[in-house]
C-alpha cells in the first residue's frame, strides 16, 4: 500500500477528491471529515520520518554489544545543519574524549566556513547531505528543484573537502512526495534519527541531559546541533556517562545504519 502511494500520490489525492465530492452529495459532515482525516494523515507523515509513507528511512545503527559481557553497545551521534559558528568548540570536546561523530553539512554553510568542514573531515567524522539551502520552502518545491538543491550541496562539500557525503537527511526531518522523489533519485539514503534532543528549544541543561540520557539505548542515533549555546555544555558530561554505560559511538554509513 505505502509503495503504491509513493508511485501514484497523485491518482492517490484524486480518488480522494472524488470519493469527497461523491460523499458530500449525501453526507457533507462524513466528506468534511474524510478531509481532515485525510489532511492530518499527510501532515503527521511529514513531520514524522518514522511512517516511511514517502521515502524509507533509517533511524539506527546496528545495537552491537557490550565488551566482556558487559552492558553496552552501540550508539551514534549527530550534529545537523554544520558548520556553524559553535563547530570548532564541539570539535574540540569530541577530540578531546577521542569520540566521532556524524555531521550533516549544509552547503551555504560549508561554503561560509570551508575551514571548519575541513576540519570536520581531517578529525576523522563522518559527513552526510543536508540540503544546500535549508529553506523553510524547500519541502514545497518540485522534486527536481529538490534534487538540484541536494546535489549542489554533494558538489559543494567535495570540493571543499575532497569526499563525497553517502547520505541524506532532509531539513528539519520533514519529508513529503516530492521529497521522496528527490531522495528516491539521488540514491543516497535517507538517515532520520531515534534520539532527538530538541538542544534547539532547550535552555536548561541539565534537563536536557537528562532527556538524552533517559532515552538512550542500543542502536540509538541522536540529533544534536553545534550551534545552540547549551549543546557544548551538555556535551562533556554526555560523553563522560557514554563511556560510563559502556557505549561506543560509531559513524553513520550505509553500512552502519538500519531501519
Amino acid at each position: 500500500m505505502i509503495l503504491w502511494f509513493r508511485r501514484h500520490t497523485l491518482a492517490a489525492h484524486l480518488l480522494v477528491i472524488a470519493l469527497v465530492v461523491l460523499l458530500y452529495l449525501r453526507w457533507p459532515a462524513v466528506a468534511i471529515l474524510v478531509i481532515v482525516l485525510y489532511v492530518a494523515v499527510l501532515g503527521i507523515a511529514s513531520m514524522n520520518m518514522a511512517t516511511n509513507l514517502f521515502v524509507d528511512t533509517l533511524r539506527h545503527v546496528h545495537p552491537g554489544s557490550g565488551t566482556e559481557g558487559e552492558p553496552g553497545g552501540q550508539i551514534a551521534l549527530s550534529f545537523d545543519d554544520s558548520p556553524t559558528e559553535g563547530t570548532a568548540q564541539v570539535l574540540a570536546i569530541l577530540k578531546a574524549h577521542n569520540v566521532k561523530a556524524t555531521f550533516f553539512i549544509v552547503g551555504a554553510h560549508a561554503a561560509a566556513r570551508p575551514a571548519l568542514l575541513q576540519q570536520i573531515v581531517r578529525e576523522g567524522h563522518a559527513i552526510g547531505n543536508h540540503s544546500y539551502s535549508h529553506a523553510h520552502t524547500l519541502p514545497f518545491n518540485r522534486p527536481a528543484t529538490i534534487l538540484s538543491d541536494l546535489q549542489q550541496c554533494s558538489q559543494t562539500i567535495t570540493a571543499i573537502a575532497g569526499v563525497t557525503p553517502r547520505m541524506y537527511r532532509p531539513p528539519f526531518g520533514v519529508v513529503n512526495p516530492a521529497i521522496g522523489q528527490a531522495v528516491r533519485a539521488s540514491q543516497l539514503p535517507c538517515v532520520g534519527w531515534s534520539l532527538r534532543s530538541f538542544d534547539t528549544a532547550s535552555s536548561h541543561p541539565q534537563r536536557l541531559l537528562a532527556r538524552i540520557t533517559s532515552r538512550l539505548t542500543p542502536g540509538a542515533i541522536v540529533l544534536l546541533h553545534d550551534y545552540p549555546a547549551v549543546t557544548p555544555q551538555i556535551l562533556p558530561e554526555l560523553l563522560q556517562e557514554i563511556k560510563r554505560r559502556n557505549f561506543t559511538c560509531v559513524l553513520l554509513s550505509p553500512e552502519t545504519l538500519r531501519p
